[in-house]
């Protein structure tokens, strides 16, 4: 009897075994990008993976609920993350990168100059020089390529920023547009309507199809002069539930009818996911 318990609990190993060989085959010829807006309640967070390649775009303020959104969405036996992306020194954006550098493996941090006295932008740059991970300053002409010849290019800021503390963090935020074949993301952090402006006056290609709504549908930001320039057809708010901001402003909701843009909600929807079938194909929500 215990010789077969041994044969049967040799089998179910190996069986395990096969099972996961499989799914890591399976993962590494699926090569389809996704864009993941996680709800991560007031904050914003946003994976952005092809296979076994994941950049991430801010990490909300809960790096416990980062965590488990990310084990949803990165494969168990991947501890590889090639790029996060803080979009400005907010909490409520790089507070759950820091476990997320504990966690993972991550090859290299994108991110501005500006910087921030709070103990949690210290921790996060404290973390990022422990694990060694590459530093690449955010401004524009840096691009992020993807296997398939996606690209992601960052617009904004325009030039190098001064190494100093900045009070006026949103003012400088990443403003990020990925193109996949026909289709195209506009990431804008919490950049305001005096920072729009700037884009916009510039003469910055900001049209995109879908628009992540920066500072989560606050008032001070998401102009029309903005949308008009963007002209997306659909618009992501990532925000919390009841928050005491009053996020997402009415007056905004009202621009995007006005425009004709669909609107889709963390609060209301929980993690949103785009799947890019192909470069040819229209990015459909799941």
């Amino acid at each position: 009897m215990s010789n077969r318990k041994v044969i049967y609990g040799t089998l179910l190993a190996l069986l395990t075994v096969v099972l996961i060989l499989a799914g890591i085959v399976v993962s590494l010829r699926k090569n389809v990008l996704k864009v993941t807006f996680l709800d991560v309640g007031q904050g914003d967070s946003i994976l952005i993976s092809q296979g076994l390649n994941q950049v991430l775009l801010d990490g909300g303020k809960d790096g416990k609920a980062l965590l488990e959104k990310l084990g949803k969405y990165i494969p168990f036996w991947d501890r590889n993350i090639e790029m996060i992306i803080a979009s400005h020194p907010d909490q409520d954006h790089i507070g759950g990168l820091i476990d997320v550098l504990k966690s993972y493996r991550v090859n290299s941090v994108l991110e501005t100059n500006a910087q921030s006295e709070s103990a949690t932008y210290k921790e996060l740059e404290e973390k990022i020089i422990a694990k060694n991970a590459q530093k690449i300053e955010a401004k524009k002409g840096v691009t992020i390529k993807f296997p398939d010849g996606t690209t992601a290019d960052v617009l904004y800021p325009v030039g190098s920023m001064p190494e100093a503390i900045d009070n006026a963090g949103n003012d400088h935020s990443v403003v990020m547009k990925l193109v996949s074949g026909e289709n195209s993301f506009l990431f804008t952090g919490d950049l305001p309507t005096t920072s729009e402006n700037e884009i916009i006056a510039k003469n910055v290609d900001i049209k995109a199809d879908i628009l992540k709504v920066a500072h989560h549908g606050s008032k001070y930001a998401t102009s029309n002069e903005f949308l008009d320039a963007v002209k997306p057809a659909e618009a992501i708010i990532s925000v919390g539930k009841n928050n005491s901001y009053g996020h997402p402003n009415q007056e905004v909701l009202q621009r995007f009818l006005q425009h004709k843009i669909k609107i889709f909600r963390t609060d209301e929807l929980g993690d949103i996911i785009y799947e890019c079938a192909d470069r040819e194909s229209k990015c459909q929500i799941l």
